[in-house]
């Protein structure tokens, strides 16, 4: 059976790329518990180790793949936490990148839609231009380049390149979320508040669940293991390209089957960024080498979490 190591395992994305993978093969879970809060997956430990540290990392992955999910997520996080996100998220990825070039290991890197910056054009593909226009995106940017330019006649690496990620999985019977912006509005709802959304509302978003997220590196694994030296990017998202109040509106509607009758209610964005109408994304190239077809829509995904919170469980 072939080994994988997963970094940032404990996290809301590694820990379902986990239970994905686990059966098919044999996983090595490794987080710093910085974020994440997963100790075990269907009895697998978690090891803790920190990918800045090359010299405990090259001993844990001594394995056929390397699925590198660890980092310092978002505009928000990574611009408070500046000097850190660049440690973690551009010299932690140096040192992944090191160590499967000395072994030869393929290596899946974990990229944003945050590194093109401005869209110049729609659909996005892999061969759009990089300008990343914040922090965040800048130190995915380092990151890809870093694991390019080692992986050549090296090793065979995959980019891949996440849609935003949003809904709940289950992990050891607890449910597994992230505060994105489907979420906080079903969060919000239940509450009994307002779904409050920045002005105008007309920006979009495409949106990716988190199992279907974690399916494309499942499928991404199982090619990545017969491929050539050499990186290859993959953009992976859905058809769904929402403006943030046609997606609010969306929740409203689905909330109010479930008995709640939720307001909208527009904020000020203090959030200095170009809003772009259309998001949408070109995912042919994933579909055709990978076999990648998200399964889930926002609707499917926000009635489950309804349903699933009214029975006090979380979402598989």
């Amino acid at each position: 059976m072939k080994s994988i190591g997963i970094t940032g395992a404990a996290g809301y994305i590694g820990s379902r790329v986990c239970h994905e993978l686990m059966g098919a093969y044999d996983i090595v879970p490794v987080d710093n518990f910085f974020k994440g809060t997963i100790r075990e997956i269907v009895g697998k430990e978690v090891v803790k180790a920190d990918i800045r540290d090359k010299k405990a990392l090259e001993k844990i992955l001594d394995v056929d793949c390397v699925v590198h999910l660890a980092a310092i997520p978002g505009v928000e996080p990574c611009n408070i936490l500046k000097e850190l996100s660049y440690d973690v998220n551009v010299n932690g990825t140096r040192v992944v990148a090191a160590i499967c070039k000395e072994q030869s290991i393929p290596l899946i890197f974990a990229t944003s839609f945050g590194t093109i910056g401005n869209p110049q054009y729609f659909p996005i593909d892999e061969t759009h231009p990089r300008n990343p226009i914040h922090w965040y995106g800048q130190t995915k940017y380092h990151g890809e380049r870093i694991v390019t330019e080692a992986s050549h006649d090296r090793f065979p690496c995959y980019l891949i390149m996440k849609s935003n990620v949003y809904g709940v999985h289950v992990i050891n019977g607890n449910a597994v979320s992230k505060p994105t912006v489907v979420n906080r509005f079903v969060d919000t709802v239940r509450e009994g508040e307002k779904i409050f959304l920045y002005k105008p509302g007309s920006q979009a978003r495409n949106f990716l669940h988190v199992t279907d997220a974690a399916t494309s590196y499942r499928l991404a694994v199982s090619h990545i293991l017969k491929a050539k030296p050499g990186a290859e990017p993959f953009c992976i998202a859905t058809a769904e390209a929402l403006s943030i109040a046609e997606l609010a509106r969306k929740v409203q509607t689905i909330a109010e089957e479930y008995g709640f009758h939720p307001e909208i209610e527009m904020r000020d964005n203090p959030r200095k960024e170009t809003l772009v109408e259309d998001f949408s994304i070109n995912i042919s190239k994933a579909q055709r080498v990978l076999g990648f077809a998200p399964q889930y829509t926002i609707e499917r995904a926000v009635q489950e979490m309804f349903e699933k919170s009214s029975a006090g469980k979380g979402s598989v």
